[in-house]
């Protein structure tokens, strides 16, 4: 994978919530910090908003990650709980040992013996919900009026809502007029920065293990902030692809044309160039895909094309006149990737471990590629500076169909881990003179 590449000991972007890796740049720290003392203070319902991607279940994780200790958490991930629905849920969070078949009535009294036993023992329960603006309303007036309780001096139920901006236009219907008031602190999660962009890349590389400085050029950068428009998930997003694209290059360093490369693959930014200037027309999604599958694509990765030494190819078989298997496939190689340009995808057989042609010319004579061999294609590649060979199997103009004929192989054949990859690099490769690399 791009890891070893780059010299990452993790994958940097990844979209899933790592609390380990928050960043608290962009005011997130001091957000963060602001929701954790108002909790301790006793306030009661809080509020958070902010767009699709703005990094607000990071928020609400590093929260429950620094009360845990300290207060009973409720998490409530389903907006569209029904208001019978949301006690129930309540109570089974808080240890209730049959929440879910007890009356509602019986339920919101064991809620209120147990807040009150909580407040007695010196503890704070405390609600995260997540999507509260796709929640009905009736559940969110429940959640109020669970807010209500208190002693004298405590109340008995804290509550943060979480939720994008159309959070704040729900609580304008008079009918929740209630809830509206009862917020004690609306706070809202804004968009980075380009400057805070460049210091999330920075701060996500350091964090998986990067030691070098500068992976992301400054013009890659630019773009992706732009582009991205602040949100971390399309930050991440973008980040990722661009690693990716840099990768199938076999580039040291990730460049405008790789952001573009990007956005060119991502769903939510496609871009108004040319797809001509998209040189490495791989599939980032299909990359993805293709990293995951193979196991040995770790350390096997291609680097960019080189001039290589000429080797000279395996000789003709013994007693059997003409070039070897070997030599005709490489043949048939070249001229079926010259005749063929609409083919976009291949099948990846096998990369070997060492430069002997004798080691490809066993694989390729196997019995159980016999039904294959009319569509195995050979050529020669570079891994780690070191000559190697490389057997693929058929072309497609669609990556589904790749897929299907990959499913298709024989268990014995799957086995080895065979993935679907671009044909475009080797198409350069094999059929530009100055890369081709056969003798």
């Amino acid at each position: 994978m791009y890891r070893h590449h780059f010299g990452l000991q993790t994958a940097p972007f990844r979209i899933t919530p790592d609390t380990d890796r928050f960043f608290a740049g962009g005011r997130r720290g001091a957000l963060l910090a602001a929701l954790e003392y108002a909790l301790l203070d006793g306030e009661g319902i809080l509020k958070v908003t902010g767009e699709v991607g703005s990094g607000k279940t990071m928020l609400c994780r590093m929260l429950e990650r620094h009360l845990r200790d300290r207060v009973e958490l409720v998490y409530l991930a389903n907006p569209s709980l029904s208001p019978d629905e949301v006690l129930r849920s309540i109570a089974a969070e808080l240890g209730h040992p049959a929440a879910q078949g007890s009356d509602r009535l019986a339920v919101l009294h064991w809620i209120q013996q147990h807040l009150l036993q909580a407040c007695a023992a010196g503890r704070r329960v405390v609600a995260l919900v997540e999507e509260a603006q796709a929640m009905p309303l009736e559940s969110l007036e429940q959640i109020r009026y669970l807010a209500n309780l208190e002693t004298g001096h405590d109340r008995l139920f804290q509550v943060v809502l979480f939720g994008q901006p159309e959070l704040d236009q729900r609580l304008t219907a008079p009918a929740i007029r209630q809830l509206r008031e009862r917020i004690t602190h609306g706070f809202r999660l804004r968009p980075l920065t380009p400057a805070e962009t460049a210091d999330y890349l920075a701060f996500r590389l350091r964090s998986a293990g990067y030691a070098g400085n500068g992976l992301f050029s400054p013009a890659a950068t630019r773009l992706l902030a732009r582009r991205a428009r602040g949100l971390l998930r399309r930050v991440n997003i973008l980040a990722e692809k661009a690693l990716l694209a840099a990768y199938t290059e076999s580039a040291s360093r990730v460049t405008r044309h790789h952001v573009r490369c990007a956005l060119h693959d991502a769903e939510f930014a496609r871009p108004t160039w040319p797809p001509a200037r998209l040189a490495p027309a791989l599939s980032l999604g299909l990359l993805a895909l293709m990293l995951g599958l193979s196991g040995y694509a770790v350390t096997r990765h291609l680097l960019p094309p080189v001039a290589a030494p000429r080797m000279p190819l395996a000789q003709a078989e013994p007693g059997v006149p003409g070039p070897s298997l070997l030599q005709r496939r490489l043949m048939a190689t070249r001229s079926w990737l010259a005749s063929h340009p609409q083919a976009r995808y291949t099948v990846q057989m096998m990369l070997s471990d060492s430069d002997d042609p004798a080691a490809v010319e066993r694989f390729l004579a196997s019995d159980r590629l016999r039904p294959l061999r009319n569509r195995l294609f050979v050529y020669r590649t570079l891994v780690g500076g070191r000559p190697r060979w490389a057997v693929i199997y058929g072309g497609f103009r669609k990556a589904s169909e790749g897929r299907a004929a990959l499913a298709a192989l024989p268990a014995s054949l799957r086995a080895n881990r065979p993935y679907l990859r671009s044909l475009q690099p080797i198409r350069r490769r094999v059929l530009t003179p100055r890369l081709a690399m056969e003798g």
